[in-house]
């Protein structure tokens, strides 16, 4: 359901998380359950707990890519996160079981694209929508400009995986 227009580039305007709609992405779900310590006395879910489920989708994604964060840091590499934004569009509620979805963007800048949905597994009616961007930087905090090696190498492995953008599909 996205009534958002188009601009001159064809890029959704007006939300977030529509980068999968006009760039090829690799994507990974998860399942997380709402914890009791998670909500307030109205049984949703605080807002700033969220930011932790897109953890478990990176997390998920990395395991099954190959790019968990223990590769950073043997090689490392820091990749902190540099943008992160959220639509809220309904609340989660206790006990409720959310599915995390996380898309990793195509780019060729050296950095790493995501964007998210958080839906209600029971009946998938979406939560959230939300995007980050990871920089690489040295363990000291300084950018790295270029992808490293290990990164090129999973690049050109992922050649034949990444998906059409959502905006070509039947």
């Amino acid at each position: 359901m996205n009534r958002h227009p188009a601009n001159s580039r064809g890029l959704k305007m007006g939300s977030i998380g529509c980068g999968a709609w006009v760039r090829p992405f690799l994507e990974e779900s998860v399942a997380v359950q709402v914890r009791f310590q998670e909500v307030d006395t109205l049984r949703i879910v605080w807002h700033g707990h969220y930011v932790a489920y897109l953890e478990d989708g990176r997390r998920a994604f990395g395991r099954r890519y190959g790019v968990d964060y223990p590769l950073f840091r043997e090689r490392g590499v820091a990749i902190p996160v540099v943008h992160l934004a959220m639509d809220y569009l309904a609340p989660a509620l206790m006990d409720d079981v959310l599915t995390v979805t996380a898309r990793l963007l195509k780019t060729d800048c050296a950095r790493l694209d995501f964007d998210y949905e958080v839906r209600r597994a029971t009946d998938g009616v979406l939560l959230a929508r939300a995007e980050t961007r990871q920089a690489f930087t040295t363990p000291q905090g300084e950018l790295l400009l270029g992808w490293p090696d290990f990164m090129e190498e999973r690049l050109k492995s992922w050649e034949a995986q990444w998906r059409p953008p959502l905006s070509e599909r039947p």
